[in-house]
């Protein structure tokens, strides 16, 4: 068990529009999907409700700006299928766990809404001090 103090290392905010993702689910269905998300996260959205599908999508993709953006490096250097998100958290694998791993990163939060047509996801990166 950790007793001591944890420092905020790096903070994310994105925003995105369900409608963009709608546009991208009717013209290339779940390729665009697959191409951002793990193959457990495509099957938990399309396992939802179709009407909420664009939305959920966008906060999906949202979450990953956010990561990248609390990063400092964006959507570089990193594939967006190695960030996982579930009721159980964020999961990071590959490239991207290298990446945090070398900040110092010992914790992520992450959370996404949506309302109005919109979806907005925040990340706050964590280290022990």
């Amino acid at each position: 068990m950790f007793v001591g103090c944890m420092m905020i290392i790096g903070v994310g905010v994105d925003l995105c529009q369900s409608s963009r993702w709608q546009r991208l689910l009717d013209r290339y269905g779940e390729r665009s999907l697959r191409r951002m998300l793990s193959e457990e996260e495509v099957f938990f959205l399309l396992s939802g409700s179709p009407k909420c599908l664009a939305e959920r999508a966008a906060g999906r993709w949202a979450l990953r700006e956010a990561v990248g953006k609390a990063m400092g490096v964006g959507l570089s250097g990193w594939n967006l299928r190695e960030l996982r998100y579930s009721e159980n958290g964020v999961k990071t694998l590959g490239s991207l766990k290298k990446k945090l791993e070398s900040l110092g990163v010992d914790k992520i939060h992450a959370t996404i809404s949506h309302d109005g047509g919109l979806s907005v996801a925040l990340v706050v990166l964590e280290k022990k001090t």
